[in-house]
């Protein structure tokens, strides 16, 4: 899941949300928004395709966003992709906005423009990557480019083998070398994955290119200098003798420009046991051995998110909990309810407190099928905390505000008659500090729907 906060703003939203129901002629996989029309509203384009067809029609919807920040509900244009893309980058190409549409897939990338008429197509490159082609579930790739140059271009960042290739429409610029972990599972087929790390930019005095930081749950790999020439890397300590699975985030936790390291690994079923380290830079490329912050979570599937819960500039940790205790089970197969726990540890500019300072409960319907529980934090109403918005049902999905005493309020802000299962992700579509949600359903029964809310 990906959560982003606003600072403070002067206007805090108050009213009711806006809510406007897309509806696509196809499944949607995936969406992403980027301001096309130029009116400084984020337009909602959705990547969408017929799994079941043959062949395959593979198509970018674009839903325009007006003055008022509203959508139709039928797509404004529609781009239709070769059946061989496997994934969309929107990147700036030409220099001129809006972005252009890089349609990637294993040996290319075709490249189309937005302009008056619709989509145009622009250009067609050749390279080879790690990149799927003729895969059934398309994506739009989120962090798929970078302007790195400061030149008002953006550089695509394509897997390969080694790790991101850094290059644009003319040509590869150089490798940034990165730890790729690659499988490969043999049955009556051959099954081959590859899982590259998370990634950040960041800034090296009196070097003009923007560095690229990489973290695996193995290492975190660093790129800098005029062509990316330069690497550094630090082995995170490994601390599970049976480590069954593993993440890693990077985020500026302590407001130095420097990427802090938070590494999750789980081991066990019955009694399983999670462990998150937090390791902060104490310069570049520096941490220590031990890690700062050591958080453990038995009997429960534990996932940290980092975001500054109180408004003071700094990150701090939300564990997701899913418990499997009896009475969680018990909910789940009798009530098809899930009680899910948010445990809240503050940052206070030195390091985490030893026990969480909030702790909240949220009994959640549970999902069928492919299915997953829609969940996203935000500061949806502009007040610069963070707010919380999660399918309580099936068909509700409910918004709580933030509350400096408890983390979130008791009642909550508004609740939206919608399906709310699926994928919720916050924006900020109209520019006025608070965030907005656009909540689709891949796989889902309700998988040709997306709502957009608009605080």
């Amino acid at each position: 899941m990906i959560c982003c906060l606003m600072l403070l703003t002067s206007v805090v939203a108050t009213a009711e949300p806006q809510v406007y129901t897309l509806t696509s002629y196809q499944n949607v996989w995936d969406v992403a928004v980027a301001d096309m029309n130029g009116n400084g509203n984020k337009d909602v384009l959705l990547l969408t395709n017929d799994e079941t067809a043959y062949p395959q029609q593979k198509v970018v919807a674009l839903h325009l966003a007006d003055a008022d920040c509203a959508y139709s509900p039928t797509p404004d244009y529609q781009l239709a992709l070769p059946e061989k893309v496997g994934a969309v980058i929107l990147a700036e190409v030409d220099g001129a906005p809006p972005v252009e549409v890089v349609a990637v897939h294993t040996n290319g990338a075709f490249i189309y423009q937005f302009t008056d008429d619709g989509f145009v197509y622009y250009d067609e490159v050749a390279f080879s990557s790690l990149l799927p082609s003729y895969n059934r579930e398309p994506v739009f790739i989120q962090k798929g480019a970078k302007d790195l140059l400061g030149n008002g271009k953006h550089e695509w960042l394509i897997p390969t083998a080694n790790g991101l290739e850094i290059r644009t429409i003319e040509g590869a610029l150089a490798t940034a070398s990165c730890d790729v972990a690659s499988y490969m599972r043999r049955g009556d087929s051959v099954v081959i994955t590859h899982r590259l790390p998370d990634y950040q930019t960041f800034e090296m005095e009196g070097v003009p290119t923007t560095g690229l930081a990489f973290l695996s749950d193995e290492f975190a790999d660093f790129v800098y200098g005029e062509d990316w020439s330069q690497h550094e890397r630090f082995r995170i300590p490994m601390t599970l003798d049976e480590k069954w699975d593993a993440s890693a985030k990077m985020g500026d936790i302590t407001g130095n420009d420097l990427p802090d390291l938070v590494i999750t690994q789980t081991r066990g079923t019955v009694r399983m046991q999670s462990q998150t380290h937090v390791y902060l830079a104490r310069g570049p490329f520096e941490y220590p051995e031990e890690p700062d912050a050591v958080f453990t979570v038995a009997h429960a599937v534990s996932s940290p998110e980092m975001m500054d819960v109180n408004n003071n500039g700094y990150l701090d940790l939300v564990f997701i909990r899913i418990p499997f205790g009896v009475r969680n089970v018990i909910n789940f197969f009798m009530r098809n309810r899930l009680a899910v726990r948010t445990d809240v540890y503050l940052f206070d500019g030195e390091s985490f407190s030893e026990s969480s300072d909030y702790s909240t409960t949220m009994t959640m319907e549970a999902p069928e099928g492919r299915q997953r529980i829609a969940y996203t934090f935000g500061d949806f109403d502009g007040d610069g905390l963070v707010d919380v918005a999660y399918g309580r049902s099936g068909d509700a999905l409910s918004i709580y505000t933030g509350d400096p005493d408890r983390f979130i309020s008791s009642r909550p802000l508004a609740v939206l008659d919608m399906p709310s299962f699926g994928e919720a992700r916050p924006y900020d579509l109209n520019n006025n500090g608070a965030k907005d949600i656009v909540l689709f359903r891949p796989g889902g029964d309700e998988a040709k729907r997306v709502d957009v809310i608009v605080f």
